[in-house]
């Protein structure tokens, strides 16, 4: 780590402290006395001067008279740069982008703007059709600096998504972010990438963290001691738009401090971190709606633990995790760790703890944070970014970033628990079956039969042509209605067309085994469908949903069958799964039973959020289309609830179960689908005396 003094003497220091001083007047006047007790995070204006323009840069002019600088904000496609006064409430006028507007058909994107203060000039970045292209400008006149040109060489160049752009002075480089593949990179003025690493939490890789705005600057960490510090806007998978501004080390490591950006009004992008005085710090933050914001920093003493995680577990417990930052051996604190649920604290532990498991929950969705002493009954450190986790049916047990491009619908081997997910694009236009196990961690790929394989459904047992088949996948088209079965190693055994739909109207399909039948989605008018093994449409069964006079929101694109419960259970567009039953309307079951999505981020109930999804034991495998992931979702802590003599399963013992159980024994009726509950007496055998002994 390099570490640079600045003298507290001599012509830079005392320049310094000049210019601080005759800075108090000023910031007297422009910001509201109030302001100076706001909290972290709290917006203190915000400015309209560029309202209606999509704003992705913004620098700090520091060279600027006498006010201590000025703004320059650069926009998407107006092919100008905006010249904004520190208080941000004038626009002191506007140059020409160097990069252009490039033509209707193929415009030039302009995605950050970076202020070298040795030359006092611009530095731009722009996407130029595939090519990512870096300019230098003089504000004073507009003229282009010709040698400051170069195109960027991104460490992934066929995937890179470049965005935000600050100036490094003291390596003098630029630093940029691959927001699609969740980097930092620190690159020279030949464009070449001299340094990269993965934001913070992008384990597995990929993660969704949004990331787009990004600020260099010389941070005191001790009196007239600097050391070179990143600001990067960062969110993750379960947010719509970043949620707070992560302070890094240059070498891309949290430090702890972060600046929440939940009170911003709109969409935040990019962010220029500065200081007003000893003891003022602001962040101006631009947003996509054109407006930008003057948010207050405050920097914690001592810095609270950061990179909380909430995560469900299988029996209903949350377990927790995080980073700690204190001043002993791998950031230990010298004193404890709080941990409050809902802002009360229910824990305490030592100052090295990293991990907690919460044994008794709340039901419900509950907020985790923590704080921290650095010294035995020293002061407390302010809140920790926090984390939610619901327990109980819909919680979130786990999550995995989606290996393709765009995740289609889910099917699992009930046997191994193998889960495989179609990516209906897939590089290069043709898209792929992906594999995992029953922890979602990847296998591998199965090779798929189609280039736009979408609906898919397992396959234990069913007979084609008189001949049994076992253990095979159907996998159905986007662009069609025809499915191939087919093993797992992409042997392909036979094709039939599934009636009732055209091309682009199916969505996810099931399989219900007891029967040899499947059910799709029909996207056109939001149906179940449901045919025979060969794809032909039941007779006087057809395609039916839950009636209109129940004022249910339409079906989404998830549909998968239980095969204890002999239900569906569908994705409706409020973000809610609901069971209904298999046969008649659709109807929902009774008692009603209902998992809401809202575990699965802020847009669960935005339509096109999920996609298909699958039973696997005692939770749901779901295709997240909107945040580009698998997730893991609680039915029942452990397992449906078990009734003994609940022949039929539908939560209740009476006489249906001892008709049911009958039927069965004496006239080939329905088989019970757990043969525990159906031994009514529990002797351990199915026979006459289990309906005598219900009724």
């Amino acid at each position: 780590m390099r570490t640079v003094p600045l003298p507290a003497a001599g012509a830079r220091g005392a320049g310094r402290r000049a210019v601080a001083l005759l800075l108090l007047p000023f910031l007297a006047a422009i910001i509201p006395s109030a302001a100076l007790e706001a909290a972290n995070g709290d917006v203190l204006s915000v400015s309209n001067v560029l309202s209606g323009k999509e704003l992705t840069g913004i620098a700090l002019d520091s060279a600027g008279p006498p006010a201590g600088g000025s703004f320059w904000v650069s926009t998407k496609v107006t092919g100008k740069l905006h010249h904004v006064s520190l208080d941000l409430t004038t626009a002191l006028g506007e140059i020409d982008n160097p990069h252009g507007v490039g033509t209707f058909i193929k415009p030039v994107l302009t995605w950050g703007v970076a202020y070298r203060p040795l030359t006092r000039t611009i530095f731009v970045l722009a996407q130029d059709g595939p090519a990512w292209k870096v300019k230098e400008v003089r504000p004073a006149d507009g003229a282009e600096v010709v040698e400051g040109a170069f195109t960027v060489v991104p460490p992934d160049p066929a995937t890179a998504t470049l965005r935000g752009l600050a100036y490094d002075s003291i390596q003098r480089a630029l630093w940029c972010i691959d927001s699609n593949n969740d980097k930092v990179i620190q690159m020279d003025f030949a464009g070449q990438p001299t340094k990269v690493c993965p934001l913070p939490g992008d384990v597995p890789p990929e993660t969704t963290i949004r990331g787009d705005g990004i600020s260099f600057e010389l941070f005191e960490v001790a009196p007239n001691v600097y050391e070179p510090r990143l600001y990067v806007t960062y969110g993750d998978i379960f947010r719509r738009d970043p949620s707070r501004l992560v302070q890094l080390t240059d070498q891309c490591v949290p430090t702890g401090i972060e600046v929440p950006l939940g009170k911003v009004p709109g969409t935040p992008f990019a962010v220029q971190t500065y200081r007003l005085g000893t003891q003022q710090r602001r962040v101006a933050v631009t947003t996509l709606e054109g407006k930008i914001g003057q948010v207050e920093q405050v920097v914690p003493q001592p810095v609270p633990p950061s990179g909380l995680t909430c995560a469900l577990t299988l029996s209903n417990k949350v377990s927790l995790s995080w980073a700690n930052h204190g001043t002993g051996p791998d950031g230990a604190y010298q004193g404890e760790i709080q941990v409050l649920r809902n802002d009360v604290p229910f824990a305490t532990v030592p100052g090295s703890t990293r991990e907690l498991l919460d044994d008794t929950p709340l039901e419900g969705t509950s907020t985790y944070s923590l704080r921290a002493a650095d010294a035995p009954s020293g002061p407390m450190s302010p809140l920790s970014f926090p984390c939610d986790a619901t327990v109980g049916t819909g919680g979130m047990v786990r999550w995995i970033p989606f290996g393709g491009i765009a995740p289609f619908d889910v099917a699992r081997d009930p046997a191994t628990g193998e889960v495989f997910a179609t990516d209906n694009i897939g590089a290069g236009g043709r898209g792929r079956i992906l594999r995992y196990d029953a922890r979602l961690d990847y296998l591998g790929e199965v090779p798929s039969p189609w280039d736009r394989p979408g609906p898919i459904a397992f396959v234990p047992r069913i007979t084609i042509q008189g001949q049994v088949l076992t253990d095979l996948l159907a996998v159905g088209r986007t662009d069609g209605t025809l499915v191939k079965l087919m093993d797992v190693a992409g042997n392909e055994k036979t094709t039939f067309g599934l009636d009732g739909a055209t091309a682009g109207q199916i969505g996810s399909l099931t399989y219900i085994p007891s029967t040899e039948e499947f059910a799709y989605l029909r996207l056109s008018d939001r149906a179940i469908v449901i045919t025979n093994n060969n794809g032909r449409v039941l007779s006087g069964r057809g395609a039916c949903k839950p009636p209109d006079f129940l004022n249910l929101p339409g079906m989404e694109a998830g549909l998968t069958y239980d095969p204890i419960q002999d239900t569906f259970l569908v994705v409706f567009e409020d973000g809610v799964v609901r069971e209904l039953y298999n046969g008649g309307n659709c109807v929902p079951t009774n008692p009603p039973f209902e998992i809401s999505l809202q575990s699965l981020g802020e847009g669960f109930a935005a339509l096109g959020f999920t996609a298909g999804m699958e039973i696997a034991a005692n939770t749901l495998v779901i295709c997240g289309r909107d945040s580009l992931a698998l997730f893991q979702v609680l039915i029942f802590p452990a397992g449906p609830p078990f009734r003994r003599g609940d022949f039929d399963r539908n939560g209740a013992v009476d006489i249906t179960d001892a008709v049911a159980s009958a039927g069965y024994l004496f006239r080939s009726g329905r088989a019970p689908t757990c043969q525990d509950a159906a031994d009514g007496n529990d002797d351990g055998v199915l026979d006459v005396s289990d309906p005598i002994y219900l009724l």
